[in-house]
């Protein structure tokens, strides 16, 4: 019994669509988005260490506004800390904290289209 050209692609089709979907099902998850607000009038703080970070921002009366989490990798745009507020910086610092509170690095000059990449010290 013969069988028509058609008759076998389709099944080759089909074999390829399965083995395409479950690669594509099976592929690492894509990178966390970054949460953009006005890079021009915003600092850029990309978490460079392998571990989670939570942002703060440290106000001169020590006080202290938690801004973001970042996953590792993970990059966010922090405009809020400027709005309705004079000149290209801030007093203050911002603070890279790990999960259990501790201090991992830190932002003196936070000034508006500044970028900042954590890293350990």
């Amino acid at each position: 019994m013969s069988t028509s050209r058609h008759g076998r692609g389709l099944p080759a089709l089909l074999v390829g669509l399965v083995l395409a979907w479950a690669g594509v099902a099976c592929a690492s998850p894509a990178a966390t988005p970054a949460v953009k607000g006005d890079a021009a009038n915003g600092v850029t703080i990309d978490n460079g260490t392998d571990a989670p970070v939570t942002i703060v921002y440290e106000r001169p009366d020590e006080g202290t506004d938690t801004l973001a989490d970042l996953a590792p990798g993970a990059e966010v745009v922090i405009d809020e800390i400027f709005k309705e507020r004079e000149g290209l910086c801030r007093t203050g610092r911002l603070v890279a904290l790990a999960a259990d509170g501790t201090e991992l690095d830190e932002l003196y000059l936070v000034c508006r289209g500044r970028t900042w990449t954590v890293e350990a010290t």
